[in-house]
């Protein structure tokens, strides 16, 4: 049985909380809209075939979300803001995710088939199995509602992921019969990871006392980070590092493959004085989707000073404790000075960590001049990932509704995760930038407890507006105008899902 006093358990828990800060929504609304071009890709790699553009380049794009449900921001008397901790009795969450890229385009190729590249850095975290109690209490052990009290099987999983991605992206139609129209694409990915932090504590036991001195009888402690993160500073380097860590080197990372089915519409356009048509950019009348992305795993080394906790120290000194943990500034530190209380071992050798595999399963419905509704399903498939950590997607349903043009559009996306988060975002796209928040009522809200934004820069064109619809090859058509005949609207059946 180990006793010792407040600070210790808040420096153990203010260096990985701080962490709990990446997963859940991407661009969400837009992102699956046929117009989103190269960003769509991104969770549906059949969209580069029949795109409505003839190429989309994206000079830049970003994305940024997080969520949670132990403390919110709020701002104080004086002024300033602060994070304050919330009251709970159920299990903890924390996520987001966040993206910056750009260098990237979708090109389309002749026959409706489309390739794309992108580059792009992504950061991923997941805390699991946050236990309610742990986390509120730290750094005030001696409040009255915590005082002569125990507490058993306290936990929390972290890990947090970063990474460079390539990705090369192909897809062509399957079937077009003027009424069915069947697309397939496949993406292939190389990463370099840029780091990687993981924790586990896996069970804590403890009991406060009336002077808010805790009693620690278990705490099995595990945590690391990947050994391209030895030379820096804050771990068990003297480098300084810099804006994105040196990466752990390039290797085939993953894959994403997907399908689509859309129902054809076909409606007879005015002819102008001209003698020219209106070209429709969006044909279909519903369509319906489904993709696996992120399929894989990354591999890595243990860093020089990852540890295990075999236990606690059963001689150490209780009166030491407070004075080790002044001055740590990095993880060497830290094991250096858990060690005075914990039976501290190696962590070496080859360990992976997954993607963040998912399956996305995906409703989209055209209501005619400009309307449309979109209902998304992601769901979490990396715990079928041979990996030792994971990163994942939370379980979640969004419906979209959205009013665009070739031009120009608006999008009001209602987010729901499994985790207990919901959210009603607002997007706009205006040429050729986009701009959007996840969380539109923590623009308006004094406490948030979540908030996330999104961005992209693209140039493109579309089909409708070039002399010939595809980017490589000469011309047969002689025109992007040219149409197959198509079963008339009048023929086919009304409802929205037959």
């Amino acid at each position: 049985m180990m006793i010792f006093s407040r600070p210790v358990l808040f420096f153990i828990t203010l260096w990985f909380s701080g962490s709990l800060i990446v997963h859940g929504q991407q661009f969400n609304g837009y992102i699956n809209s046929d117009f989103s071009g190269i960003i769509g890709v991104r969770n549906q790699p059949a969209m580069v075939a029949n795109s409505p553009y003839k190429f989309d380049f994206s000079l830049i794009n970003g994305n940024f979300y997080v969520a949670n449900d132990i403390a919110v921001l709020t701002r104080s008397e004086g002024g300033g803001s602060g994070l304050v901790r919330q009251e709970s009795f159920q299990e903890r969450y924390a996520m987001g995710n966040a993206s910056l890229g750009g260098i990237s385009a979708l090109l389309s190729l002749s026959r409706n088939r489309g390739i794309a590249f992108q580059y792009k850095v992504r950061a991923m975290a997941n805390g699991t199995d946050i236990s309610p109690n742990f986390v509120y209490q730290i750094n005030r052990f001696n409040s009255p509602p915590f005082l002569d009290n125990s507490y058993f099987n306290e936990s929390l999983k972290l890990s947090t992921m970063a990474w460079q991605e390539f990705a090369f992206t192909y897809g062509g139609l399957l079937k077009d019969d003027g009424f069915h129209r069947w697309k397939m694409g496949i993406t292939l990915k190389a990463v370099n990871p840029t780091g990687h932090l993981w924790l586990d504590l896996s069970d804590a036991d403890y009991s406060i006392d009336n002077n808010g001195i805790v009693d620690l009888t278990t705490f099995d402690l595990a945590a690391g980070y990947s050994s391209n993160l030895d030379r820096y500073e804050q771990f068990d380097g003297v480098e300084e590092m810099r804006v994105l860590p040196k990466g752990a080197g390039l290797t085939f990372g993953g894959a994403d493959i997907g399908l689509v089915y859309e129902r054809v519409v076909y409606r007879a356009d005015p002819k102008t004085r001209a003698h020219t048509s209106l070209n429709k950019d969006i044909t279909y009348e519903f369509r319906v989707s489904a993709s696996i992305t992120d399929i894989g795993v990354m591999k890595l080394e243990q860093g020089s000073a990852s540890f295990i906790a075999n236990g606690l120290d059963p001689n150490a000194n209780i009166l030491n404790l407070d004075t080790r943990l002044d001055g740590i500034g990095s993880f060497r530190e830290l094991r250096d000075s858990l060690g005075t209380f914990l039976q501290i071992a190696d962590a070496s050798g080859e360990y992976t960590v997954s993607m963040p595999t998912a399956f996305r399963l995906n409703y989209d419905y055209n209501f005619g001049n400009n309307f449309f509704i979109n209902v998304a399903a992601v769901a979490d498939l990396s715990w079928l990932m041979p990996a030792d950590y994971k990163v994942s997607y939370a379980n979640s349903i969004t419906a979209a509704p959205r009013y665009e043009t070739g031009h120009y559009g608006l999008y009001l996306p209602i987010f729901y995760n499994f985790e207990g988060d919901t959210e009603v975002g607002l997007a706009a796209r205006y040429g050729p930038i986009t701009l959007g928040t996840h969380t539109l009522g923590t623009l308006f809200a004094s406490e948030k407890k979540s908030m996330g934004f999104f961005f992209s820069i693209n140039l493109n064109q579309l089909k409708a507006n070039a002399t010939k619809p595809y980017c490589f090859g000469s011309s047969k058509t002689g025109s992007a105008f040219v149409r197959k005949q198509r079963t008339p609207l009048y023929k086919r059946k009304k409802f929205i899902f037959f």
